[in-house]
């Protein structure tokens, strides 16, 4: 199973596991799983990289993941509408497979 944590006011994404739906390579659960958590990822890195929020943890491997940045200047808004957006797709993933998917939200 693959358990992911929103940490919502800390920006921060965790997740760990695998969803074993299928074997390796043919496993559309952890595909799409995989998918969002790399578009965070980019998006984090490109805001990084424009200096628009400082970038504390930036790890993508496999059954394991770690996301979080902090915001500059007036980009609050900006990053959590990025969290927010990727982890309703997590969210959905997870109502639509609990079995292979847990998602929690910590925070407001």
């Amino acid at each position: 199973m693959i358990k992911i944590v929103y940490y919502r006011d800390y920006h921060r994404v965790t997740a760990e596991g695998h969803a074993r739906s299928a074997e390796e390579g043919r496993d559309l659960v952890c595909a799409s799983v995989s998918s969002l958590i790399y578009t965070l990822g980019i998006n984090v890195e490109r805001l990084s990289d424009n200096g628009m929020v400082r970038c504390e943890a930036l790890k993508t491997e496999s059954g394991e993941a770690e996301i979080s940045c902090t915001p500059k200047h007036n980009m609050r808004h900006v990053v959590t509408l990025i969290f927010d957006t990727v982890c309703a797709g997590l969210e959905c993933l997870a109502a639509q497979y609990p079995q292979y998917v847990s998602y929690e939200i910590r925070g407001a």
